[in-house]
């Protein structure tokens, strides 16, 4: 339908000319905070005058959000070092460094989070802090859960994971949920 009404409206050839004539009209005059109707060549045509709405476009669509995610975020400390990793290159927040995570999922729940903790000698159990993290992507809002653990100081990095010293966490390549997750755990935040 649209198609079909711009040719209605331009020639034949050089259409080019006529495209870029639209786009200096939406530049100059049709403009979307306020637009210039008066001097606009279009005025006794345009729909958008003729109901007074003309300064409401254009108009975004609405934003799509996806559906809630849930997942446990596991803070693990030995020292004065944290256990993290490295997430996979390829994916959401690929090669950047993380504390353990379970799954984001939209049916999470706490015990099936905790079956997928991280597994090291020493945690006699998990502490779960109160509240959550809150974080939105720009395709799904995500909520975590935070546990907490301390480790000995002779306690091993699970396989894939690594500890790093607290002092250095600045310069690892964290996303901002886990600098959330991190000061929640540490009770910064």
């Amino acid at each position: 339908m649209i198609r079909q009404l711009a040719t209605t409206l331009l020639g034949a050839t050089r259409a080019g000319d006529s495209a870029q004539a639209l786009m200096d009209l939406g530049a100059s005059i049709c403009t979307p905070n306020k637009p210039a109707c008066s001097l606009c060549p279009l005025y006794d045509d345009c729909a958008a005058r003729a109901r007074g709405d003309q300064a409401t476009f254009p108009r975004k669509a609405p934003k799509k959000t996806g559906a809630l995610r849930r997942g446990a975020a596991f803070v693990v400390t030995r020292g004065d070092e944290l256990l993290v990793r490295t997430r996979p290159d390829k994916g959401l927040l690929g090669g950047m460094t993380e504390v353990p995570t379970s799954g984001w999922l939209a049916a999470q729940d706490d015990k099936t989070a905790l079956q997928q903790a991280p597994m090291l000698k020493g945690i006699a159990r998990w502490h779960r802090k109160a509240g959550v993290v809150t974080h939105v992507f720009t395709h799904f809002p995500l909520e975590l859960v935070v546990y907490t653990a301390n480790v000995p100081a002779r306690a091993r990095a699970p396989e894939g994971t690594r500890w790093v010293p607290m002092a250095t966490l600045p310069g690892e390549a964290l996303p901002n949920v886990m600098r959330k997750v991190i000061a929640h755990g540490l009770g910064e935040g």
